[in-house]
């Protein structure tokens, strides 16, 4: 057998193992780019859920005076921090600061209708307002996001 044929048939062997690896590195990185983007996507879902669910059941809440600054009790009982620490560990920095941001939006809402003030009113509606507009910035900044992990 002539020498020529067996290195032939080992660097065939040993490219065609290579490019297998080579295949299956990029297909592992793929997979794991789409779980991260499904993690990120599930986690900012339900952090805007449970959020909006807090934030709903609190435009409904009747005043109460003694409950002003007691809303991280109510937004605790809706979920809102698990939500939020979920993110803590899946989402970038700034997104978890505006996160933490548009909770305290929620909170001063939660504050504006416990103080007795109604939908009417300027407090409400300024409060309202600064819920929806965090809100706002922080469903941009989790599109960007998703965008950056596809």
């Amino acid at each position: 057998m002539q020498w020529s044929t067996l290195v032939a048939t080992a660097v065939g062997t040993v490219l065609g193992a290579l490019a297998t690896l080579a295949a299956d590195h990029i297909r592992w990185r793929r997979d794991r780019s789409e779980r991260d983007h499904d993690t990120l996507r599930t986690a900012f879902t339900e952090y805007l859920t449970t959020l909006s669910a807090a934030r709903d059941a609190f435009s409904r809440t009747e005043p109460d005076p003694e409950r002003v600054g007691q809303g991280h009790v109510a937004i605790g009982e809706h979920g809102v921090y698990a939500a939020q620490q979920q993110l803590e560990l899946v989402a970038q920095r700034t997104l978890v600061d505006k996160a933490g941001r548009t909770t305290l939006s929620v909170l001063d809402f939660h504050d504006a209708v416990v103080a007795g003030h109604g939908m009417n009113s300027q407090e409400y509606n300024n409060a309202w307002r600064a819920a929806r507009q965090s809100r706002s910035a922080l469903i941009e900044e989790m599109r960007n996001v998703l965008q950056r992990t596809k």
